[in-house]
């Protein structure tokens, strides 16, 4: 903790100047090493606080997972004769889910301009003001009108840390760890809606709320001892306390100059670009790195995973598994934790582009199994011998998303726009996010009413297969790649099709 106590110190003039001229003398250097055909001096450094930073960091995202899973299991009691609150309707049962959503807008918003104004560590202790105000209102209060309020206000802290966490692990991360630096906001994420499912299952109302509060303390107490982002460092002319977060991120022996060169490079163009809309789509790799995360955002809510999220426990009821529903949950949520920590460790190996189509195509087998099931049992077909289905479809589906598109998209947010539209970019993104959720949230009981349970996921199902094919011919690979190579990449001229069957963007 000391260590990153010293990153945020100041440093005196007497100090800082002339360390400022040797820096620019290595910088100078730097420039004659790039027109050589060295290898790269970016790619070695220690990693290991770049991890740690990163995990406090992502403790916000377990906050956010939390909220969203809080639904499943306290649902079932709220609706049930044990419940403070009268008998609930439909309608009422899709605004306290679908609230948090609305929130999540409100939040994503403004966060990549807070973060570019007092920085991303400030931004990112923040987002503990919505999620403590969420779970006292619901710990004081018991009445609906002040579970929807509490709702809308932990939305609030989701969507703003689903921007900052993601920009925040990208803009401290080597290139070589990047990946799966990316990976530990969905794997705290997943470790959030995981707490829920538990707590939820096996805690009254009040002790659940206490737990998902006593988490945010060490979130609370982290967060000031992370060191301050390089880049945004550079921004602000703060070159030598650059150089200092950059020698705690990587070590003492790592070329601090090289990096501060391209830092710098980044800080040159941003001042001639003012980060709006304007900047993100005027350029070709603008418009490409902002289509491919709008589809990924997309096609990672319309797959209908935030409705099995949401409603998990009540879609166990309705197909009369043979398997307790809570304990189900729990393990729907174990494997997804499971399934995030595995691709943390395989991202940078194999690449974003193979596991989303792998996660596309396999979404699409297990949903239209469990469309299958639903069908058989909806035509008053005996399926009691297949009461371990429904366990089985949906912790595949679990396991199938956490390795593709409930992970990757997050990471491709980081890495793949450029310093000075990536606020903007990030705050869209994450909007389009959660309009979905709150829109696939909403509409699924009205979905399942009004169309069956069966076409409700083969509906999801078709939606995954498109997915699939939108990862193999839209989204670029990313892997290994530092951020300049990616902007290059988007930049390029469409090839020929016998290169794009070599390496398809």
């Amino acid at each position: 903790m000391t260590m990153g106590t010293t990153t945020t110190a100041c440093i005196n003039d007497a100090t800082s100047k002339p360390f400022l001229v040797t820096l620019r003398e290595k910088e100078k250097q730097h420039q004659v090493i790039q027109m050589s055909n060295n290898p790269d001096p970016l790619s070695k450094g220690k990693k290991r606080f770049q991890f740690l930073v990163t995990l406090c960091a992502a403790l916000g995202g377990m906050q956010a997972g939390m909220t969203l899973g809080w639904t499943s299991p306290i649902l079932p009691y709220l609706t049930s004769t044990k419940s403070f609150l009268p008998q609930l309707s439909e309608d009422q049962i899709s605004w306290i889910t679908s609230l948090l959503a609305l929130g999540a807008i409100v939040g994503a918003v403004p966060a990549g301009k807070i973060a570019d104004r007092i920085g991303r560590k400030r931004a990112i202790l923040l987002t503990a003001v919505p999620f403590a105000t969420c779970w006292l209102t619901l710990l004081t209060t018991a009445n609906i009108v002040s579970i929807y309020v509490a709702r809308f206000i932990g939305g609030i802290g989701a969507g703003a840390a689903c921007v900052l966490v993601p920009v925040y692990a990208g803009e401290i991360a080597q290139a070589s760890i990047r990946g799966a630096l990316g990976a530990f906001f969905p794997l705290l994420f997943s470790s959030g809606i995981m707490f829920s499912y538990v707590v939820g299952a096996y805690c009254s109302y009040v002790v659940f709320n206490i737990a998902c509060c006593a988490i945010l303390v060490p979130f609370v107490l982290g967060v000031p001892f992370m060191p301050e982002s390089p880049l945004w460092l550079v921004q602000r002319d703060r070159k030598a306390q650059a150089a200092k977060v950059l020698t705690i991120l990587r070590g003492l022996h790592y070329d601090i100059a090289a990096e501060i060169a391209i830092l710098q490079n980044d800080v040159d163009r941003m001042a001639n670009a003012s980060g709006g809309i304007k900047d993100l789509f005027g350029t070709k790799a603008g418009r490409k790195a902002a289509v491919t995360c709008v589809g990924l955002m997309f096609f990672q809510q319309l797959c209908g995973v935030d409705a099995v999220l949401f409603y998990t426990v009540n879609i166990f009821q309705a197909a009369n598994s043979t398997i307790d529903p809570f304990l189900a949950t729990i393990v729907i949520g174990f494997t997804e934790v499971v399934m995030t920590i595995f691709v943390a460790t395989v991202i940078d190996r194999f690449g974003r582009k193979p596991l989303l189509i792998i996660s596309g195509t396999m979404m699409t087998v297990c949903l239209s199994v469990l469309g299958y099931y639903f069908k058989l049992k909806d035509e008053g077909s005996d399926v009691s011998t297949f009461g371990w289905l429904p366990l089985t479809s949906l912790a595949l589906f679990n396991i199938v998303f956490s390795i593709g598109y409930g992970s990757v998209p997050f990471t491709v947010i980081s890495e793949i726009f450029p310093p000075e539209t990536k606020g903007v970019a990030s705050s869209m993104s994450i909007v389009v996010h959660w309009s979905l959720v709150f829109a696939v949230t909403k509409l699924f009981p009205t979905m399942e009413d009004r169309m069956g349970q069966a076409v409700t996921f083969w509906t999801f199902a078709c939606f995954t297969a498109a997915s699939a094919v939108f990862a193999y011919f839209v989204v670029p690979e990313t892997k290994g790649k530092t951020l300049q190579e990616i902007q290059s990449k988007l930049q390029r001229r469409q090839k020929s099709k016998t290169e794009y069957q070599v390496e398809p963007i």
